[in-house]
């Protein structure tokens, strides 16, 4: 059946405007290689590394919702809730644009990045590679007799080659910055907007067990669960 209206939008079709922010936001970094600095060029890398880890969860090879809903949120229909397509849009999207923006608030602002800024944005690379392997490992005891032989899940590739460098790089540049506790409320403040703003609320709000924006398929974990 044809999808429309918000259905069809939270189907694939919001993912295709992250990619284009991804696109305008690698343009705005590569033109301006030589007046960002590293930080600057980080916070910008984390509108465009999103993207590519949604597309890794989503698309290919989607499923990232299974070892989500299950391993993490023990839920007993993991298609359905707590995480589905219309929550995980208002994650990823959110997520994503609110990177973008602060990295153009950043650029308008003569380049210089708030130090809590990189702390709080150094915490989520850390907490993205850590429940990655946690899942991974998690589905590789529940799937290996099933023929599991790693503890890869989808989103794991770009965890550890895309927020675990920017981490890193991120991390080397706070080496050089006095922190403050006023480096720590900026980080706790964005650490919160990304986890309550965009993850448990939209969650807590929005889970149903029958929803209308189900995941239609569990991606890399169909072919254990059959």
């Amino acid at each position: 059946m044809k999808k429309t209206g918000l259905d069809r939008w939270c189907h694939r079709a919001w993912i295709k405007v992250m990619c284009g922010i991804a696109a305008v936001m690698t343009l705005l970094i590569l033109a301006n290689w030589q007046n960002w600095c590293q930080g600057l060029k980080c916070i910008g890398a984390m509108a465009v590394l999103l993207p590519l880890h949604v597309i890794e969860e989503w698309v290919f090879p989607g499923g990232f919702h299974f070892q989500y809903n299950t391993f993490l949120q023990r839920s007993k229909l993991p298609d359905w809730y707590p995480m589905n397509r219309l929550s995980d849009m208002i994650t990823n999207l959110g997520t994503t644009v609110m990177y973008a923006v602060i990295a153009l608030i950043c650029a308008a602002r003569g380049g210089e990045v708030h130090p809590g800024l990189l702390l709080g944005s150094t915490i989520f690379c850390g907490l993205e590679v850590f429940a990655h392997t946690a899942m991974g490992t998690a589905a590789y005891f529940r799937f290996r007799s099933s023929g599991k032989t790693t503890i890869y899940g989808p989103g794991s590739v770009t965890a550890y080659t895309g927020f675990a460098v920017l981490g890193v790089i991120m991390f080397y540049e706070l080496q050089t910055a006095a922190l403050t506790g006023r480096d720590w409320l900026a980080a706790a403040l964005l650490i919160a907007a990304i986890g309550i703003g965009f993850v448990l609320i939209p969650e807590s709000t929005l889970k149903n067990r029958s929803t209308a924006y189900y995941f239609e398929n569990s991606g890399y974990y169909d072919r254990f669960l059959k």
